[in-house]
């Protein structure tokens, strides 16, 4: 009978990570790059990257990346499930199984009372994950002629991160299922070159903030605008930035009813998905959350992805 062996990674691991990551998604570079980006976060915590490992080659590896997640108006300690990969030739074995529970069994014992993941609907509620816990959120807006006082615009710096994190909290702290930012420079610049970061100031002071890919400009990643006035001369901004649209261009913003510019700007919605999952892995709010949405007295939340999954 075959051993495996599970055990947290080793900086010696690290290549051996990264090919079995390649080889699981098709050949791609992107996930061994997001695994490598969520080390670097203040947050990361080998202990919770973990491979399984037959006679010294690494087979399996998944990542749970702690965060301070938005729920039920506090923030929680929670961990996030991305990503999971198994070499091609020892699929179907219960490996991956394995390293979810040992997972989350080490994340329970350190204190995290939450898993969230995008995945497969009909893998991982296998492991406890109930479906439909988020969702997609978003606000149609208009681009007018009136452009108001333009904006001054640049890639984020150091000296912007307390404001961006202040601007994420007045903006999103309200908004169920949301990952905090961490106060790194790191958390606000996109690793993929397709994807703009951009920082938006009014008399030296920043006042919105947002990432756009250059193929869907009319489809920002994250939208933090100080006011209403704000949020148009941004759509102003990013019309020139990107070129080609026009007045009456429709925006569509990642913006949550909860969101605190959501009112000023128009109708936000969110829409139920079955691969938005969240597990607990103690007892705490994620059940009085999931029962507060089945029975329609709270939103549903959603979630906002770090900059490292840029990349997926």
């Amino acid at each position: 009978m075959t051993t495996i062996k599970i055990r947290p990674e080793r900086v010696t691991d690290y290549s051996q990570i990264g090919n079995l990551h390649a080889q699981a998604f098709g050949n791609r570079a992107g996930e061994p790059a997001i695994v490598a980006l969520l080390r670097q976060r203040r947050a990361f915590d080998p202990a919770l990257s973990l491979l399984a490992e037959i006679d010294g080659q690494v087979v399996g590896h998944v990542l749970f990346s702690p965060y301070q997640m938005s729920l039920g108006g506090q923030l929680v300690p929670a961990v996030n499930l991305a990503p999971i990969a198994v070499s091609p030739a020892y699929q179907g074995q219960g490996i991956g199984g394995q390293l979810i529970r040992e997972g989350h069994r080490l994340a329970a014992a350190k204190g995290y009372i939450v898993s969230v993941l995008i995945g497969h609907p009909t893998y991982y509620p296998r492991f406890g994950y109930q479906m439909h816990a988020f969702g997609l959120a978003r606000l149609e807006l208009s681009l007018t002629a009136d452009k108001g006082e333009p904006l001054t615009v640049r890639p984020p710096q150091q000296a912007d991160v307390a404001a961006l994190c202040a601007l994420w909290q007045r903006e999103e702290a309200d908004v169920d299922m949301v990952f905090a930012p961490e106060p790194d420079l790191l958390a606000w610049l996109s690793p993929d070159p397709a994807v703009r970061a951009l920082v938006f100031l009014r008399a030296d002071q920043v006042v919105g903030y947002t990432r756009v890919h250059s193929a869907e400009p009319t489809n920002p990643r994250i939208f933090l605008a100080r006011d209403a006035e704000t949020a148009h001369a941004m759509l102003a901004s990013i019309a020139h930035q990107f070129g080609g649209q026009e007045p009456g261009t429709i925006y569509t913003l990642p913006l949550h009813p909860a969101s605190a510019l959501a009112p000023a700007l128009g109708q936000a919605t969110v829409s139920s998905e079955s691969w938005a999952m969240a597990c607990s892995l103690v007892p705490g709010p994620l059940e009085d959350y999931m029962a507060g949405v089945r029975e329609g007295k709270r939103l549903l939340g959603r979630a906002l992805w770090p900059v490292a999954f840029d990349l997926a």
